[in-house]
């Protein structure tokens, strides 16, 4: 969707909101988002299937900043029919990999501390609350099985005969995972989601709770693998959820997921470069020192 069609509709819906420029953010791959003077976040689903996740995300957050001790989306403009809506921006900046490695040990250990506490916090509501506000939990079985389907589909013609076995055997291993326990999970806190304090000493907040589910918790963890062992136990050590032998083990296991399902989406429609993502493949599938 175009910026001026996404200026429009937040003008025709919040005439009394002004503001002089419009920053079009095309980067997410659930929802297209509007900057407005560097003040405010509107976010627009991109399809049908988002539309009725953001009109349940928004009474969600409400209940959640009673929870979380670290900010989230606070949505102040919410559209009639619900299909778009906006609030404050939260000040802080993407803590990318390149970031996070030039931070001082102290200050990777407060942010290591921080986010164990908003996992906590998180995946201590009842199943009872994430389900009154629309959170499900997907059959994840049928789920693997499709994504292998379409990697032998997409990705083996163009992979070599080394790779193919490694993803078979992948899912082989993955088929076989049964969490321990179930609970409300974000889903998606990976660099982009995560944001620094601009002062880079702590976190600001957590963003895009579109991918919310009801889940294994290690699922929450598999993404800071990004950013190393240490900080991954680190945050682990401090985490107050549920726990079991093989917590952290299935967090590496979700997280090699993530080169699959991203050469895939080259495939279907989505962003992205094939060639750049079976790099982060290999990387992961034969570097055997990665998880060290």
């Amino acid at each position: 969707m175009k910026k001026r069609e996404l200026v429009a509709k937040i003008r025709g819906e919040f005439s009394d909101l002004k503001f002089k420029s419009a920053k079009h953010n095309v980067e997410g791959w659930d929802h297209y988002v509007l900057i407005l003077d560097e003040r405010y976040v509107f976010r627009f689903p991109r399809k049908a299937q988002y539309a009725q996740v953001l009109k349940s995300e928004i009474p969600l957050m409400g209940y959640l900043r009673e929870k979380i001790k670290l900010q989230i989306p606070d949505y102040e403009f919410v559209a009639k029919d619900k299909n778009f809506a906006g609030y404050k921006l939260i000040r802080g900046i993407q803590m990318e990999k390149e970031i996070f490695s030039k931070l001082s040990d102290s200050v990777k250990h407060t942010v290591a501390l921080q986010l164990a506490q908003f996992f906590t916090a998180l995946h201590k509501v009842p199943l009872s609350v994430a389900r009154k506000f629309g959170v499900g939990e997907s059959n994840k079985q049928k789920e693997y099985q499709e994504i292998l389907t379409k990697s032998r589909k997409f990705i083996f013609p163009k992979v070599s005969g080394i790779d193919r076995q490694l993803i078979e055997d992948y899912f082989m291993e993955l088929k076989k995972v049964r969490p321990f326990r179930k609970v409300l999970i974000h889903w998606d806190v990976y660099p982009s989601h995560i944001l620094l304090a601009t002062n880079r000493k702590k976190l600001a907040g957590i963003i895009d709770f579109a991918d919310r589910s009801i889940e294994d918790p290690a699922l929450d963890f598999c993404e800071l693998w990004v950013y190393g062992r240490k900080f991954v136990e680190d945050v682990y050590k401090n985490y107050q959820g549920p726990k079991d032998p093989n917590f952290l083990n299935r967090t590496i296991l979700y997280y090699k997921r993530m080169p699959i399902w991203m050469m895939l989406s080259t495939f279907e429609g989505e962003r992205g470069n094939f060639k750049k993502n079976y790099k982060f493949f290999k990387e992961i599938f034969r570097n055997k020192n990665y998880f060290k």
